[in-house]
């Protein structure tokens, strides 16, 4: 949702703050757009436009150059620095944070409490934002991590305020292994609150698949993407254990289809798409097979670009049939939830 702020942080989470059992935590995003007025998710998680937030309030004490403290000095050398904050969107909310460890972390803690603070935002609200703005097919408009940065691929970083101490500290340095390069990236847009998964045992597992959706979206090749797609699937049928794909096949049919003819396509298409075997010459012609057992790749089945780029569109179109069902019934627990899908039969006994 757009959210009016004149900047002041200390303002935006006083409820959080003044409950005193959260710091607060500022952090650049890149490849992200967001223009003129905030926007704000559940969580709360508030993202900035690039100058909209006034860091002085926060008391920001720099690193120093001349110290003994490794991990200090290893902050201090990835640059990031109030000016560096300045020029990115960023993206703040309360989390709770041990603040001695903070200021007695090693280098190596640091890093890792920036990974973590940047998953936060993930499940929070960003995996979400992804699932709702990035079509599958166009990785061009793909955000960053919280954390990173447009100036500099190679570092990350996070701004701590302790509102007990009334200062902040700032921690940074190479805490991810790679970053998105190709087109511009996300202009991110207002989503309403009531749009989002609830916070029940549904909830939580639609957390996850957003989670490995996520990674659908960042794969760094098409037959990684293939794979990730038909494995989410197969989570989404029967997120605690194996499920063979015929019988994920034949629940997410019962998603997708609109008539009795159509369900029975799908049948035969999820067969195709896995383990199909020609009749007449008895060889592998299913997509998964070929590439999880023979070794092809995806370009080579489907070599042509557009054709390729209509398959993920039709998976995307499968898995997203799931997920938006089970974010309809996010606060049902998972028993509830299952009496609910054995609803979506009207054409099964037709396969």
């Amino acid at each position: 949702m757009l959210f009016e702020s004149d900047g002041d942080l200390l303002s935006d989470f006083a409820k959080d703050l003044d409950a005193g059992t959260s710091q607060l935590v500022v952090m650049p995003i890149a490849r992200t757009e967001v223009e003129w007025v905030a926007r704000a998710y559940p969580g709360p998680v508030i993202l900035y436009p690039p100058g909209a937030v006034n860091l002085e309030a926060l008391n920001i004490v720099p690193n120093r150059k001349m110290t003994s403290v490794l991990a200090e000095l290893a902050s201090e050398a990835s640059g990031i620095d109030e000016s560096i904050l300045r020029k990115h969107p960023l993206v703040a909310f309360p989390y709770k944070l041990d603040w001695s460890e903070v200021r007695s972390g090693s280098h190596s803690h640091h890093l890792g409490l920036i990974r973590r603070l940047s998953e936060h935002v993930d499940r929070t609200c960003l995996n979400f934002v992804r699932y709702v703005q990035c079509p599958i097919d166009v990785p061009d408009c793909l955000p960053g991590r919280a954390g990173q940065l447009n100036s500099n691929h190679m570092m990350a970083g996070a701004l701590l305020y302790s509102h007990v101490d009334r200062e902040a500290r700032l921690i940074g340095g190479d805490a991810f292994i790679h970053f998105i390069t190709r087109g511009l990236g996300l202009p991110i847009e207002s989503i309403d609150h009531s749009r989002f998964p609830h916070t029940g045992e549904v909830g939580r597992i639609v957390d996850h698949a957003l989670m490995l959706y996520r990674d659908i979206l960042e794969a760094s090749s098409s037959t990684s993407q293939f794979v990730q797609c038909l494995s989410l699937l197969e989570f989404l049928v029967d997120p605690d254990s194996y499920c063979a794909f015929k019988k994920v096949g034949k629940i997410v049919a019962r998603y997708a289809a609109t008539n009795q003819s159509e369900y029975i396509k799908l049948l035969d298409r999820f067969f195709e798409l896995t383990g199909k075997k020609d009749d007449a010459t008895g060889r592998h012609i299913g997509f998964r097979t070929r590439i999880v057992h023979i070794g092809d790749r995806i370009e080579d089945i489907v070599p042509d670009l557009f054709d390729r780029k209509h398959l993920f569109v039709e998976l995307d179109g499968y898995l997203k049939s799931v997920i938006d069902h089970m974010i309809a019934h996010s606060e049902k627990t998972l028993a509830d939830y299952w009496t609910t899908r054995e609803l979506l039969r009207p054409f099964e006994t037709a396969s």
